[in-house]
């Protein structure tokens, strides 16, 4: 396109392009759209909004007109152009739409564009979050939304859940197509959304305020109307990520935007794996975001591997160990290092054992107590030296999903009968020796990384706004007793089960601990306690290097009895040494 060349962009400053649409529509039928572009300084913008929207299937099968010349567009883009000109009709509109404004085939002006993207963003008067065209339950699935997002005089919107009981199942059908759409699912929007002052979804001629939205979802899952599930995660997550990123007060604001937002976006699509870092650069945390250079010549090992060291360098844990996956190893086309994380490939099962957002910050897990990390990296080497301590091997490998199927789908059935059975066959003790509780109580702990609605670990405002399915019995029973549960309980609770045990298998230790661990692991394989860790890790030994043992990383693991730090306090602490890890 030669209005690219006319319109050069240079990489020494922070100019931009914008689209300017003519808009010279009368009525709803856009048959043809026509613009042009004109640079500009990020320091001195004009009024414009950004567009975010879902790139969709590469077909360019519609067509604008730029400048005189013909620029091909995917059928979602022109949609969403075509909306925003039936919607303002008379003066040029001035829009930032990363497709048209970047040369998509100069990977240069590409890299220079995409570190100046959160910018971009930020400096919008408003970002129009496109998800599509409406279908049949749309106007329903908006009008359900701005319901739950008012406030009805309840703190979880359970007085708007009683006002519309005669319409559930259709309501929650539509909201199921809307949270289900491709736009959600999309790892740009994060940091699109995130750092924009307002967001105005668009669905069609449907609109809703970002914010609004999420308040919707959090009241739906708080009243019990609708489950919480990875649709409403999606969603949620990037409000909290907004509010982290916007408000300077925020609690621990930093910390919610460092590795969790890299395992929490990993799910979402990105045509090219290594926007799975670049694309939030943006919003990282200082440190980290400062770090990561966008260069899109770098191969995709480069770029994962580089972050890796990166995060292991400055971060005062190691979170970034609990990101890798064993199943990925099996799995992944790509030459890593064992532990740098394969972010081109999805979670599996529940995620971070470590759970955040939802545990009491008093009851965070600390394996590893208070130490902080002391990792050796070695420039011109992709062997890593991190210190901690053996703490045991696993002596027994327990297949727990296939003890807890019921042949009947994925579905698994837990009760306390089960679980009792189960721990028996584990250990012939009633008591387990670790913590002093009964053994089949400290079996499900273990079998559920100790994360329900049952633990005690689970903080009060959590529970209220995604817990809604639960009775209130089970929050009273979140002390830790789960003797004589009601069966309803067990059900739901038989729902969680499952989830979190999809990649995972139980261990036994040599010293009679109870693990959790990724489905993958074997006898022999080294449970450690690595300084700055806030759970246990797997290793595995390869082989020897010189005077020291080499390992390969496997993933990280729950052990019962060890995760508040107990196996580092006092003289049973294990003695410290450096793990050699290729």
């Amino acid at each position: 396109m030669n209005f690219y060349q006319e319109l050069h962009l240079f990489s020494d400053c922070p100019v931009i392009r914008l689209l300017e649409l003519h808009l010279c529509i009368q009525v709803d039928n856009v048959p043809e759209i026509e613009g042009s572009l004109t640079t500009h300084d990020l320091r001195d913008l004009p009024n414009f909004d950004a567009l975010s929207y879902a790139w969709g299937p590469k077909d360019l099968s519609a067509h604008i007109t730029l400048h005189g010349e013909v620029f091909l567009v995917s059928q979602t883009l022109f949609a969403a152009l075509r909306q925003i000109c039936v919607n303002q009709q008379g003066a040029p509109r001035k829009l930032w739409v990363d497709a048209i404004c970047i040369n998509q085939h100069d990977n240069a002006e590409k890299s220079h564009q995409v570190m100046l993207m959160k910018d971009i963003y930020a400096s919008a008067n408003r970002v129009l979050s496109w998800i599509g065209q409406p279908d049949q339950l749309s106007t329903l699935a908006f009008d359900t939304l701005k319901r739950f997002a008012a406030d009805d005089g309840t703190p979880n919107g359970s007085a708007t859940y009683r006002g519309i009981l005669k319409e559930v199942n259709e309501r929650r059908a539509s909201l199921d197509l809307v949270l289900q759409r491709g736009y959600f699912s999309r790892l740009w929007i994060v940091q699109e959304v995130v750092v924009a002052r307002m967001v105005t979804v668009l669905c069609g001629s449907l609109r809703i305020d970002f914010d609004k939205l999420r308040i919707a979802l959090q009241r739906m899952t708080g009243s019990g109307f609708y489950r919480f599930s990875s649709s409403i995660a999606k969603v949620v997550y990037i409000g909290s990520w907004r509010s982290s990123f916007h408000e300077t007060d925020y609690p621990d604001g930093e910390r919610y935007l460092d590795v969790r937002l890299f395992e929490d976006s990993r799910d979402r699509i990105a045509a090219d794996a290594r926007d799975k870092i670049y694309a939030l650069r943006g919003i990282a945390n200082k440190a980290l975001g400062t770090c990561i250079k966008v260069d899109y010549d770098d191969a995709v090992e480069t770029v994962y591997t580089d972050f890796a060291k990166t995060v292991l360098s400055l971060r005062q844990d190691l979170q970034i160990l609990s990101a890798i996956y064993l199943r990925h190893g099996r799995m992944s086309t790509l030459s890593l290092p064992s532990y740098v994380p394969d972010w081109s490939l999805p979670k599996y099962g529940g995620g971070f054992l470590q759970r955040y957002y939802r545990f009491k910050p008093t009851h965070v897990f600390r394996a590893a107590g208070t130490s902080i990390p002391r990792v050796s990296l070695t420039e011109g080497s992709n062997t890593v030296g991190i210190q901690g301590s053996r703490l045991d091997v696993i002596s027994r490998v327990i297949p727990i999903k296939s003890l807890l199927h019921t042949g009947d789908g994925d579905s698994v059935v837990v009760d306390e009968t089960i679980l009792r059975e189960l721990s028996a066959t584990a250990s012939p003790s009633l008591t387990y020796g670790f913590t002093n509780e009964p053994s089949w109580v400290a079996f499900f702990r273990t079998l559920t990384a100790d994360r329900t609605a049952l633990s005690p670990r689970i903080d009060e405002t959590y529970w209220s706004q995604y817990f809604g399915a639960y009775s209130e019995a089970s929050r009273r029973n979140s002390s830790g007793d789960i003797s004589s549960l009601p069966s309803s309980l067990w059900e739901a609770l038989s729902k969680d089960v499952g989830i979190i045990i999809e990649d995972k298998d139980m261990f036994v230790t040599a010293q009679g601990y109870f693990g959790l661990g990724h489905e993958g692991l074997g006898e022999g394989d080294v449970v450690c306690i690595l300084l700055g860790g806030e759970v246990p890790f797997l290793l595995r030994q390869t082989g020897q290097g010189g005077q020291q043992a080499r390992f390969r990383f496997l993933c990280e693991c729950y052990v019962h009895g060890v995760m508040d730090g107990e196996a580092v306090k006092g003289p049973e602490s294990g003695s410290l040494e450096e793990f050699l890890i290729d």
